[in-house]
């Protein structure tokens, strides 16, 4: 296996690139998952699968040597972008997301499903989630409970699409326009965190969070607390906060922390969207996303439409290093291409990232992973 020694000017770190015919340490992906779709850890086996108006789902057993990707049977919701999976209890559970309908396209769905490997079935649970998740939202998992974060207005969100159809070709344009020049305040992004608790089929409240509704964020548990990484504030628009949680009897309570660096060569840090993270050797790790370079800096003049400021779309490469002592980030390598929205998973010191979307809205087959242990960021 060859590697290529770099290093990086702003975190001094040792960035191990391995390639060569063997470097991937896990096969590609049968088929892309551009970018929407969802998995997640259970055991020692990952879950990959919908977007990309898929229906279906693959599975890993990353403990087997010379695994392959196994096709497992398909999603009974239907095809569907951007649900959310958590593994809990030894099951696959999915929720949410959105999907053509009859009434109008990519419409917001409430359902919830578990995957059982033990006699590989699916069953749709005898609930509905309260706040979604819808568009955007983020899980994690803590002692045998589903956190939501975040997450589109499904009022707004469906109404967008609906109004749409009903305008016609020549009418959607007006439409849009209309949703783009909204303030992030009037997109009404979700800002009430949730919890699932599978072993009782339980929905609990776990309190407001004040720092404004966020899509795609950047949420995990880190050393038993909460952290929330940028996200988009609207359609266009990132934030580069960062904020962290501590769960207590009344649910939980937040306070900011420092916010994301700016790349090298950025006047400023535009915050992103659709990452990537996972925890290595302690550290927790977030990368990727995508985001619009200078639509923040038009936002603050007052120009709400992400659109007039011109910005391509950037996918982003950038591995970002979180100390839970001090509350700070810092640089510490980057990603062999700018991928956003792929499905990550820690296992044990490495965090895998599979499928995604890359520049030119290319979809990934890719399977990397990542580990750091303080001073040396190794990709693989």
């Amino acid at each position: 296996m060859k590697k290529l020694f770099l290093k990086s000017s702003i975190a001094l770190a040792t960035l191990t690139l391995c390639s060569g015919a063997f470097a991937s340490q896990y096969p590609n992906l049968p088929e892309a998952i551009a970018g929407s779709g969802t998995g997640a850890l259970v055991g020692d086996t990952l879950y990959v699968g919908l977007g990309s108006g898929s229906d279906l789902f693959y599975s890993l057993n990353l403990k087997e040597k010379d695994a392959k990707w196994e096709a497992v049977p398909a999603f009974p919701g239907g095809k569907r972008n951007q649900a959310v999976a958590a593994g809990v209890d030894g099951k696959l559970f999915v929720f949410g997301g959105f999907q053509n309908t009859e009434v109008a396209d990519n419409q917001t769905a409430k359902d919830a499903y578990s995957y059982n490997p033990a006699d590989k079935k699916w069953e749709k649970l005898v609930t509905r989630s309260p706040f979604g998740p819808s568009a955007g939202t983020s899980v994690t998992t803590h002692n045998g409970k589903i956190y939501f974060f975040g997450g589109v207005n499904q009022n707004i969100w469906d109404g967008l699409f609906q109004d749409a159809k009903a305008a016609g070709k020549e009418g959607k344009g007006k439409v849009f326009d209309k949703y783009f020049d909204m303030s992030a305040e009037d997109f009404l992004f979700n800002s009430i965190v949730t919890s699932y608790e599978p072993k009782t089929n339980h929905w609990a409240n776990q309190g407001y969070f004040p720092y404004g509704g966020r899509a795609g964020a950047a949420f995990a548990v880190v050393d038993g607390k909460f952290v929330v990484a940028n996200g988009e504030l609207k359609a266009g628009l990132r934030t580069d906060t960062t904020e962290v949680g501590t769960l207590g009897d009344k649910g939980i309570e937040w306070k900011a922390m420092q916010k994301l660096p700016a790349p090298e060569g950025d006047k400023y840090q535009e915050g992103i969207a659709a990452v990537m993270s996972g925890i290595s050797h302690g550290t927790y790790l977030v990368t990727g996303g995508a985001n619009f370079p200078g639509v923040a800096e038009n936002y603050k003049k007052g120009v709400n439409d992400h659109r007039k400021a011109k910005a391509s779309k950037t996918f982003r490469s950038e591995v970002y290093a979180l100390d839970m002592k001090t509350g700070s980030w810092k640089i510490v390598g980057k990603l062999p291409v700018g991928t956003a929205g792929a499905v990550s998973a820690t296992y044990g010191d490495k965090v895998i990232i599979a499928g995604g979307q890359a520049t030119g809205k290319k979809a990934l087959t890719d399977v990397r992973t990542m580990s750091y242990d303080g001073k040396t960021l190794t990709i693989e």
